[in-house]
């Protein structure tokens, strides 16, 4: 192995560069390395290529016989005396020279203090030219006395006498970190101008943490980078006994989870179904396994014991067979105990009922681990799943519910979209990613499966007379909403599988495991930007990116839902019903299902927009169907806000719930369109979309509504009680969100401030402006004095009870 890892100062650099005893290697990306100069003689060696992105439990190291290769290109020899290089801070050129030492190279390895920046400032000369290589025979192994040290010798090391040295910022380390770790930033080593502190300012440093040099140091961050500018730092300072994690930790902190397969989490739930059940399954499992039960579709719910479970219906498809089985489940299982209302606690649905969600997914309440494993049997004879329904999964992939039946569409995306979901179903590597991870793919021109507000979005376009798709990528909602960026990327329908896996690699290893305010990927692409993002991306795809440009794309408008009667390119109908705030009963859907056998051809489809859709009517049966009494609750043709209504869960049942939302929503919505057909106005609109969520997280989708609403607790002179935040104007087809206007009004207050922003509306608007424009042309100012012109409310009784 070479000799310890030195620091060297441009000076230094100089003198050995002139009689060209060193191999300088520039580390940059090899764009700046040509373009923007480099020390003379210089060769390239990205940061880029001497990791591998594959790797999670031993973090970035490439394999030695990768490494091998690349130091053969760059004509470098086992014995060569190397310098590296890089932009300023030298944090990945001191990754290069700690793999050198990993993987046994012989010569000496110097790290130049302040990279490119110092050199240049000591007055050094930069060239275009790249030298002329010659491929050397450089082999690699790993080396025998390497300094890397695994998790279990990092728990060793915990519970002995090494001092474990987190290299990552302090906000970092108060987040999260590995019990009895001292805090090192390896920036606290630098001066501002990226240079080395003094030495006798480091071993101050280093001795108010206990570090010194007859100790046994371990060191890690979070991806295996950081540390390696530290681990340089203190061998050349003297310090001997040095050894890092490479897994890092993340790596520990994925490790330290109880396992996440979701095939083996089955199995341990379907064991305490049949045997003690809930309290056994927490006595044995403990606390911690109710947040991974999430990957296999069940979330605990705030009554204690009780789930609600979540079924996958990729592209919102679902067999006949398997509706009426949802259904019966639904009625059989999905109900109240008497302790909590039994029968009657839910004045509006009962009980037995289910919901359609926004990602075309299927879930029911009131689930006890003891019927679990029925219900999963009942399952697997129809092809249902609830692994991967929930979680830090690739989840539910949404697409066109009219697939296959548009006249319309360009590319009938269900086979694409079932492809997806099989790649990833029940794949372990996949199952515990730094946070969800969404996908949607449209095949119509209208996107109706909302590609900007999915991790990876996919809409169609053509190019050279292929059909395809372009790719949107890091949308969301929730605190920090997102619209998706365009990242110029056409993608073949046969490549969109290998494309979802290339930015699930990316994300689980550039994506935070530790902070959970901002792991989302939309805050990944808004880091490094769209640009930067794609050249990632191509490093983990294993098929080559294509440009877009040249591509036609084919998204003419944003379609609001499906609800009505519609032709299909085969000449017969499909009739999409309002499923108001997506909830009906269990029992109802088996009939709908029924009615799908007997007048179509056995299949339904659930839409983000939480309705249902029956496909494949002849003429002669569509008459038939829309005169059953079902339709009667579920309409194709319902009033404005029962049709636009969309709500998540609320309080009922959510941890995070604030407000109840699913009865308000039903009866505000049938207030309304009372109140509509009494103005005179309902027949002007189709939909007027109020989307309620119990809280901030978005799962209704608030920001896309022309009225967006959330949970919230007021307090005023007289009471405190529930409310919420209005926004207004969300409008997709133009890539916009509501503006969140006025927060914390009244919940009771929450119709009339409805009714009074409809009718300014109707009053200003100008002939076809749609309600978004409207609020776009209304100042806020204005907007606001509209929502907060309420009468002032009487003080309540004393004793009043206010939820």
């Amino acid at each position: 192995m070479s000799d310890d890892p030195t620091v060297v100062s441009p000076d230094w650099l100089e003198t050995h560069h002139a009689d060209d005893s060193v191999v300088v290697v520039d580390v940059r990306e090899a764009r700046d390395y040509a373009e923007l100069g480099h020390v003379p003689g210089a060769v390239n060696v990205p940061a880029d290529a001497f990791r591998d992105p594959s790797s999670v439990a031993a973090g970035k190291l490439p394999a030695a016989a990768d490494f091998a290769a690349l130091m053969r290109e760059a004509g470098i020899a086992e014995d060569d005396a190397i310098v590296a290089v890089d932009g300023s801070n030298g944090v990945n050129a001191a990754r290069f020279m700690l793999t050198a030492v990993v993987y046994g190279h012989d010569g000496p390895l110097y790290l130049l203090d302040g990279g490119l920046e110092a050199w240049l400032e000591a007055g050094g000369d930069l060239a275009d030219a790249e030298p002329a290589l010659e491929s050397t025979d450089y082999e690699a192994e790993l080396a025998g006395d390497a300094p890397l040290i695994d998790r279990e010798g990092v728990e060793a090391a915990v519970d002995g006498d090494a001092v474990v040295v987190d290299t990552r910022t302090v906000a970092e380390y108060d987040q999260s970190h590995i019990p009895g770790a001292v805090q090192l930033g390896w920036e606290d080593l630098l001066e501002g101008s990226g240079r080395l502190k003094s030495e006798a300012e480091l071993e101050t440093l280093l001795a108010d943490r206990g570090i010194t040099r007859d100790e046994r140091i371990v060191l890690y961050c979070n991806t295996a980078r950081r540390l390696s500018h530290t681990y340089v730092v203190l061998r050349d300072l003297g310090y001997e006994n040095v050894e890092f994690y490479e897994g890092s930790l993340t790596d520990w902190v994925r490790a330290e989870a109880p396992e996440w397969d979701p095939v083996e989490l089955k199995e341990q739930v379907r064991a305490y179904s049949n045997n003690g059940g809930f309290e056994a399954l927490v006595e044995e499992l403990g606390e911690d396994a109710l947040n991974r039960l999430k990957l296999i579709g069940l979330y605990h719910q705030k009554q204690r014991g009780y789930f609600m479970l979540r079924t996958r219906a990729p592209g919102g498809r679902l067999t006949a067979e398997q509706a009426r089985t949802i259904g019966e489940v639904a009625d059989e299982f999905a109900r109240a105990p008497d302790e909590y209302g039994g029968a009657d606690q839910n004045p509006v649905f009962g009980d037995g009922f289910l919901d359609v969600t926004t990602r075309q997914d299927v879930q029911m309440h009131w689930v006890e681990i003891q019927d679990v494993a029925e219900i999963w049997d009942r399952y697997d004879e129809v092809g249902l799943e609830t692994m991967q329904a929930c979680g830090n999964s690739v989840r539910n992939v949404v697409g066109c519910p009219a697939s296959g039946i548009d006249p319309h569409e360009s590319v009938d995306v269900q086979p694409v979209v079932e492809r997806v979901s099989q790649r990833f179903l029940g794949d372990h590597h996949y199952a515990n990613l730094p946070r969800k991870f969404k996908v949607s793919v449209t095949g119509c021109h209208e996107n109706c499966a909302r590609a900007q507000i999915q991790d990876l979005g996919l809409t169609p376009a053509r190019k050279d007379g292929r059909e395809g798709f372009v790719a949107q990528v890091g949308g969301g909602l929730s605190d920090g909403p997102r619209i998706a960026s365009d990242i110029d990327l056409f993608v073949d329908p046969d490549d969109v599988d290998d494309l979802v896996a290339a930015m699930a690699d990316l994300f689980m290893d550039h994506g935070s495991y530790l902070d959970t305010a901002v792991n989302r990927l939309r805050f990944l692409v808004e880091e490094l930007g769209p640009e930067t993002f794609r050249e990632e991306l191509a490093t983990y795809a294993d098929f080559e990116l294509e440009s877009a440009a040249g591509a036609e794309r084919l998204t003419t408008d944003y379609r609001g839902d499906h609800v009505g009667v519609h032709e299909q390119a085969d000449g017969r109908s499909y009739v999409g019903l309002n499923v108001p705030t997506g909830r009906m009963g269990g029992d109802e859907l088996a009939q709908l299902a029924a009615l799908a056998d007997e007048l179509g051809d056995g299949e339904l489809r659930l839409t983000p927009n939480q309705n249902v859709l029956v496909p494949h009517l002849e003429d002669g049966d569509l008459e038939h169907f829309l005169e059953h009494p079902l339709l009667e609750r579920y309409s194709p043709d319902p009033g404005p806000f029962t049709r636009g209504i969309v709500t998540c869960t609320g309080r009922e049942f959510c941890n995070y719930g604030i407000i109840e939302t699913k009865n308000r929503a039903i009866r505000w919505a049938r207030q309304l369109d009372e109140w509509a057909e009494d103005v005179g106005i309902a027949d002007d609109h189709d939909a007027i979309r109020v989307h309620m969520s119990g809280c901030a997280a978005s799962c209704a989708q608030p920001q896309l509504g022309d009225f967006g609403l959330r949970g919230e607790v007021y307090r005023d002179d007289f009471e405190s009680g529930r409310a919420a935040d209005v926004g207004l104007g969300g409008d997709l087809g133009n890539d916009e969100f509501i503006d969140w206007l006025v927060g914390k009004i009244p919940i009771e207050d929450v119709p009339s401030v409805i009714e009074a922003t409809v009718r300014a509306y109707e009053d200003d608007r100008e002939p076809d402006e749609s309600f978004a424009e409207w609020t776009r042309r209304t100042a806020n100012a204005d907007l606001r004095e509209l929502i907060t012109e309420q009468p002032a409310r009487d003080p309540p009784a004393i004793g009043t009870e206010v939820s």
